[in-house]
């Protein structure tokens, strides 16, 4: 189902209005609920100070006449539910509902809608000799919040309306240039590249027209240029360029760059290639080339070059990933599987590869005489894929101990070993991934 944007843009203001009176509604009865307690275990605080300052000698003397006519005039306050005073030992001593005296303080448990307030009753300011409690109601807490929620929500029912009313009449004022742009981008979709759109006003809409109208007039240039770069780099290169030229171009200059290199060989190739007809020999190839670069590709990485029945794959140039090293680990393996899926196929000539992976800091960019360039990697790290690729035996795919490090791939590898590669004075720690 379609969804006009008029109609996504009202929702979207219904929904954050309602969001934000919600809040404001929440916030205003948690802060009013929360003064009206503060005020009530003030007075409760006060009432009780006053109980305990006067009930200090009547407690010590046993003169519970006197404490029950201190908790019965405390409970002639307004909003006082109950009032007692228990000594040391948990026994009530006065309370105004006579029934409860005498009894153990456990016997009385106070009404849930009363809010407890207790201080204890300190002879001389030191010493505790007893308890007073006094409970006060709650309802002026709910009546007041009560009413101002109903106030709250009769606001947010006026502000959603008018929120409502403003968001579709705004909507009809953007989706309305939005459509004559739509029809814009449809004409030069058929090729138009003449499509232009009169600006109706100064401000972003109009800002998006006079941007449209300078897409329509350099896009057809543009594409020229893209065909002619695509002479000279691949689809992939050229894309990315395009996309944003400002930052690309200094990439093609050259410069330096952490990427992830890929090398794929197949093994024993010469002793086939002497043993089939060289049609044979091409379309094998060629079948072998095309699945590894379709999943190099599936995970974004970028055809180096072919250098004979060997692949070289970058990932990391242009194109970069934060997980470019997971990336040729999972590629390299969904290449040996569709090799395996190939052979089963083709049971006349088993193709096996070897691959080596390398990761570290390389110059990037277009490398080649003034009439003809490569946009290539140039490092260590391109040198010792290859180096590993040499290593490699078929069916298997090993890595540099950095690839290794970096790696968070569902596979597990080999204990660590160590080659002597060329270039290196040291050998080489590499570990194999088992598939």
């Amino acid at each position: 189902m379609r969804f006009p944007i008029r109609l996504k843009f009202s929702i979207l203001i219904f929904l954050l209005i309602l969001v934000i009176t919600d809040v404001i509604l929440w916030f205003t009865i948690h802060r009013v609920r929360e003064s009206l307690t503060n005020e009530i275990e003030l007075q409760g605080e006060i009432l009780a100070r006053i109980i305990a300052l006067n009930a200090e000698d009547p407690l010590i003397t046993n003169d519970d006449l006197y404490l029950a006519g201190l908790v019965t005039g405390a409970t002639e306050n307004e909003g006082v539910g109950y009032a007692y005073i228990v000594d040391n030992n948990g026994i009530i001593r006065a309370h105004n509902r006579i029934e409860f005296v005498g009894k153990h303080s456990e016997a009385f448990i106070p009404p849930s809608n009363l809010y407890d307030v207790a201080l204890p009753i300190l002879l001389a300011g030191k010493k505790e000799i007893g308890k007073v409690s006094v409970g006060l109601g709650t309802e002026r807490i709910e009546s007041i919040t009560s009413a101002m929620q109903l106030i709250l929500i009769l606001i947010v029912i006026v502000g959603l309306f008018v929120g409502i009313l403003g968001a579709v009449l705004l909507s009809n004022y953007l989706t309305n240039p939005i459509k004559e742009l739509v029809q814009g981008v449809q004409a030069i979709a058929k090729g138009n590249f003449e499509q232009r759109i009169s600006r109706k006003s100064n401000d972003e809409i109009g800002d998006l027209t006079f941007a449209f109208n300078n897409m329509a007039k350099s896009l057809k240039e543009k594409e020229q240029i893209k065909d002619a770069f695509r002479r000279y780099v691949s689809r992939q290169v050229a894309e990315e360029i395009f996309k944003d030229p400002s930052k690309y171009i200094e990439t093609l200059k050259g410069m330096r760059r952490k990427v992830t290199v890929l090398f794929a060989d197949i093994r024993d190739f010469i002793p086939l290639a002497e043993r089939l007809p060289a049609e044979k020999v091409v379309v094998l190839l060629n079948e072998v080339l095309t699945i590894m670069s379709e999943i190099i590709f599936n995970y974004e990485g970028t055809i180096d070059k072919f250098i004979g029945d060997c692949i070289m794959a970058v990932f990391g140039a242009p194109i970069m990933h934060t997980d470019d090293t997971n990336r040729s680990i999972l590629a390299a393996v969904d290449i040996q599987r569709a090799i395996e899926n190939m052979n089963k196929k083709n049971m006349e000539e088993e193709i096996r590869i070897g691959i080596g992976i390398s990761v570290g800091e390389a110059v990037v960019g277009n490398i080649g005489a003034k009439d003809r360039l490569d946009y290539t990697v140039i490092g260590d790290s391109v040198n010792l894929a290859s180096r590993l690729e040499k290593v490699a035996k078929a069916r298997e795919i090993i890595v540099s101990e950095e690839v290794f490090k970096e790696a968070n791939v569902p596979y597990v590898f080999t204990e660590p070993r160590f080659v002597k590669v060329k270039g290196k004075e040291k050998p080489v720690k590499y570990y194999s991934v088992i598939i």
